[in-house]
């Protein structure tokens, strides 16, 4: 699933490309588009992360929980001007299961705390419960 994203950083669809693009049980996972976005309006997505990048962690927590846009999810892979694929602070490593049931996700990150928020919407749109930090 992932893979279909990172695939398309040469060359960034437009947005409405991406339902063709991505599985269809992970479009329908993610939560409607806001309103301004469908009428076409224009957002400064680096002004609104500097902002949100300057308040205290503790308040944005509940900014990276889900179930996220769409647009919202997309935006922390876009490498064009419009996204933040240059400043994401992840990278997929590995992954696996110990046991039916259960499984594991490791990332690279540029440090402790790291922006998690896109990468736990994807593990909980896959269907991921429990979320913990492991060692």
């Amino acid at each position: 699933m992932l893979n279909c994203v990172v695939e398309q950083t040469d060359n960034w669809p437009a947005f409405e490309r991406w339902p063709e693009l991505l599985p269809a049980w992970f479009v329908q996972r993610c939560a409607p588009e806001h309103a301004e976005l469908s009428a076409g309006w224009s957002f400064d997505v680096r002004a609104w992360f500097r902002k949100w990048r300057a308040t205290a962690s503790r308040q944005n927590a509940h900014l990276d929980q889900g179930p996220w846009t769409l647009s919202g999810w997309l935006c922390d892979f876009d490498p064009t001007e419009e996204g933040m694929g240059d400043d994401r602070s992840w990278w997929w490593w590995d992954a696996g299961s110990d046991e039916p049931g259960t499984g594991w996700v490791e990332v690279a990150t540029t440090g402790w705390p790291f922006g998690s928020g896109s990468l736990f919407w994807l593990i909980e749109a896959s269907g991921g419960r429990y979320l913990a930090y492991g060692a």
